[in-house]
C-alpha cells in the first residue's frame, strides 16, 4: 500500500458540524491518526501555551483536532510551525437542531440548566440562537463569529459540512481537496486510489445516515418563531456563508 509521509495538521470545527464523519475520510488518507482522547478547546490566550505543546508533540503523519477559536495569536502559532489547517462548519440552522438533541443525550452545563427550567424542544433552540447571558453562552451568531476569522486566515482549507453529503460527485471533489491539501500534491499526481480509500473509510455503520444526509433538517424543526429568531440573529450571516441570498427563507 502506497504509504506517503504527511507533515503534521490540525483539524479544526465548528461545533456539530460534522466532526465524527471528518475524522473517518482523514484518517483513510495514508494511515493518518489522532489522539481520539484529545481535543483542543477555545484558544483564549492563558491556554496557548499548552496548545502549542500539545501541537509540537505531533509527529508525521498525525493530526491534532480542535474547537478553537480564530485569533491572530493562534494564527501565528500555526504559521511559526509550519502547520496547515482543515476548518469544517456547517449551515447554523442545522447546528442549532443538532446541537439540541446533543444536549439532550449528554450531561454537559446546558443540559443541567435546561432541564431544571423544565424547557420545551422549541424553547431551547430559541435559547440557542438567542444566546443565555447568565450561562455565558453566546447567541449563535457571536459564537460562529468567534471562528470566522479561519474562513479567510493563510494556509487554512475550509470544508462545508453539505459538501461531504450533496452527492457522490460533491463528495469525490471535497476529498479530492482535503487530500490534496495534506499530501501537497497537485491534481495531476494525485493518486485516486487514496480518495477512494478516504471515502471507503467512512463507517458503513453510519453509511446509511450519511448516504441520506441532514442537510436541512432544520426545515422540520423550525417554526415560523424559531426561524424569525434565527433570522433576526444569524440570517446576513448565512447569506454571507453562502447558504441563503435573501432573507425569503
Amino acid at each position: 500500500m502506497n504509504k506517503k509521509t504527511i507533515s503534521p495538521f490540525f483539524f479544526n470545527s465548528f461545533p456539530k458540524s460534522g466532526t465524527h464523519l471528518m475524522f473517518q475520510i482523514l484518517t483513510g488518507i495514508h494511515s493518518i491518526t489522532f489522539d481520539q482522547n484529545l481535543h483542543l478547546y477555545e484558544g483564549v490566550s492563558a491556554q496557548l501555551a499548552e496548545h502549542q505543546r500539545e501541537l509540537e508533540k505531533l509527529s508525521n503523519n498525525e493530526f491534532l483536532s480542535g474547537h478553537i477559536y480564530y485569533s491572530g495569536s493562534w494564527a501565528s502559532l500555526l504559521q511559526a510551525l509550519n502547520m496547515k489547517q482543515i476548518f469544517l462548519y456547517r449551515d447554523l440552522r442545522d447546528v442549532v437542531v443538532s446541537y439540541n438533541y446533543y444536549i439532550e443525550k449528554v450531561n454537559a452545563p446546558l443540559h443541567q440548566y435546561f432541564k431544571s427550567k423544565q424547557l420545551s424542544k422549541k424553547e431551547r433552540m430559541l435559547f440557542i440562537i438567542r444566546g443565555i447571558p447568565e450561562l455565558g453562552h453566546q447567541d449563535i451568531h457571536d459564537w460562529f463569529s468567534e471562528f470566522k476569522g479561519w474562513l479567510s486566515a493563510p494556509n487554512v482549507l475550509s470544508i462545508k459540512f453539505e459538501d461531504l453529503l450533496r452527492s457522490e460527485g460533491s463528495l469525490d471533489e471535497s476529498v479530492q481537496k482535503i487530500v490534496q491539501f495534506v499530501t501537497e500534491e497537485d491534481k495531476e499526481s494525485i493518486d485516486h486510489t487514496v480518495i477512494k480509500r478516504a471515502k471507503e473509510n467512512i463507517s458503513t455503520q453510519d453509511s446509511a445516515t450519511f448516504r441520506k444526509g441532514t442537510i436541512g433538517n432544520w426545515k422540520e424543526e423550525f417554526d415560523e418563531e424559531i426561524t424569525l429568531a434565527f433570522k433576526e440573529n444569524a440570517g446576513q450571516l448565512l447569506i454571507e456563508l453562502g447558504y441563503e441570498s435573501d432573507l425569503l427563507w
